[in-house]
C-alpha cells in the first residue's frame, strides 16, 4: 500500500468516525423523570417531567401507554322498561389502561390519519385496534369507543391534548411536565417521542417508567395473597380499633 493510499484510507477513516459521531450527538433522546414513581401509604399521584434532547423539527408528539389487555366494564338498562339496572358486561380488548397522549399541536394537523394509524398514535388509531366483546342487543361501536375514552377520561388514565409540549428551537430539547394519575396501577409504561416534519415522523425514541409498590403498601399486598387468613385478622383488628378512636372523639366532642 502507498503512502497516498493510505492517507487516503485514514482520511476516510476520520471522516466516518466525524460523521458517526455527529449523528450519535444529535439523535432524538427521551427521558422521564422519575423513572420508578413508588406507591407508598401517602401516595396520591406524582409529576412526570419528560425531557428530551436532540430534536431537529418544529414539533413533537409524547406518547406514553401500558401494555394493551382487556378491560371489563358493566352497562345499564331499562329491564322490562321500566328499572334501571346492571344489564351484563361489555369487553374491551387491545386496550392499554393508561394512554396518555401530549403534542405541540393537533396531532391531525402534524400526522396524517394513515400514518397515526400505521404507528399506532391517538385515540382513532387506539379505537381502530380495540376489539369489543358483548352480548349487547343493537350494539353501536363506535358509541361505546367514545364512551370507554370518555370513562378512562374521568379516571384520568386517558388523555390527549395538543399545545402543551414546549419546544426550545436554540437547544433542541423538548419539554412537558405531567400530572401522572394516581389511578395508574403498579406495572411498566412506555414513553415514546416523535420528532415530526412536514407530515413524517423523522425520527423516534423511547423509555420507560416503572411503577410499583413499596414499603407497607408492599408487604400488606403481599400478605392479602399470600396469608389471606392472617391478612384478614389483621384488617379486623385495624377496623376495630379505628371504630373505638372514632367513638372516643365523637363522645369526646358530645361532652363540651
Amino acid at each position: 500500500m502507498t503512502r497516498i493510499q493510505m492517507l487516503l484510507k485514514t482520511a476516510t477513516v476520520v471522516i466516518v468516525l466525524l460523521l458517526f459521531s455527529f449523528a450519535q450527538a444529535s439523535a432524538l433522546t427521551v427521558e422521564a423523570t422519575p423513572g420508578k414513581i413508588p406507591i407508598t401509604l401517602g401516595y396520591h399521584g406524582t409529576k412526570l417531567k419528560v425531557r428530551g434532547t436532540g430534536l431537529t423539527t418544529s414539533d413533537v408528539i409524547i406518547q406514553i401507554s401500558s401494555k394493551p389487555e382487556a378491560e371489563h366494564l358493566k352497562y345499564k338498562g331499562k329491564a322490562g322498561g321500566i328499572f334501571w339496572m346492571k344489564l351484563g358486561n361489555i369487553v374491551f380488548e387491545n386496550v392499554p389502561k393508561v394512554y396518555l397522549v401530549y403534542s405541540t399541536k393537533d396531532i391531525h394537523k402534524i400526522l396524517p390519519p394513515e400514518i397515526c394509524r400505521e404507528l399506532a398514535i391517538g385515540y382513532d388509531a387506539l379505537s381502530e385496534k380495540a376489539k369489543i366483546k358483548t352480548k349487547m342487543k343493537d350494539f353501536d361501536r363506535d358509541k361505546w369507543i367514545v364512551e370507554f375514552i370518555k370513562f378512562m377520561e374521568e379516571d384520568e388514565l386517558y388523555d390527549q391534548e395538543d399545545g402543551v409540549v414546549q419546544i426550545d428551537q436554540k437547544n433542541h430539547t423538548f419539554s412537558v411536565d405531567i400530572d401522572w394519575p394516581f389511578e395508574a396501577p403498579p406495572g411498566e409504561y412506555v414513553v415514546e417521542a416523535f420528532a415530526v416534519e412536514n407530515g413524517q415522523v423523522v425520527e423516534r425514541a423511547q423509555t420507560k417508567i416503572r411503577v410499583e409498590k413499596v414499603g407497607l403498601i408492599k408487604h400488606l399486598t403481599h400478605m392479602a395473597f399470600e396469608k389471606p387468613a392472617l391478612y384478614g385478622v389483621i384488617a379486623i383488628i385495624v377496623a376495630i380499633v379505628a371504630g373505638f378512636g372514632v367513638g372516643i372523639v365523637f363522645k369526646g366532642g358530645g361532652a363540651h
